[in-house]
């Protein structure tokens, strides 16, 4: 009985090591797993920074006003330019030219649903005949 409880009490040591070290080479997997997600997450913060310098060198106003000067042949900005809204003129009326060329060749009416009441000849549905 005596030795039955020492192998007992030596497998359940045994046991508890093996548990620990599982534990503990988790562990270290983990804090593996997290300082490479760190590094990349470093990485990518950088890589934006680089994109926002970019960016804001695209984007200088300078440099958007000698291109717009070279290619679009387009007079500075000035501030005698800017305008308040109530100061612009009224916009045209829209046109649909789709409907004035069928309108040009009499085709205006056809177009028109029963609902409108300027519909010409319909036929009346199928149970009303």
């Amino acid at each position: 009985m005596f030795r039955f409880l020492n192998v007992v009490a030596i497998a359940a040591l045994i046991g508890s090591a093996i548990y620990a070290y599982s534990i503990k080479y988790e562990t270290i997997w983990y804090v593996e797993q997290i300082a490479k997600l760190q590094h990349r997450i470093n990485t990518e913060k950088v890589d934006i920074s680089l994109l926002r310098a970019e960016w804001a060198q695209l984007t200088r106003p300078e440099r958007i006003q000698a291109l717009a000067g070279r290619f679009l042949d387009l007079q500075p900005l000035e501030l005698t330019q800017i305008v308040r809204a109530g100061d612009l003129p009224d916009r045209a009326p829209r046109v649909d030219a789709i409907g004035r060329k069928l309108d040009m060749l009499g085709l205006g009416d056809a177009a028109s649903t029963p609902r409108n009441g300027s519909a010409g000849t319909t036929t009346p549905p199928l149970g009303q005949q």
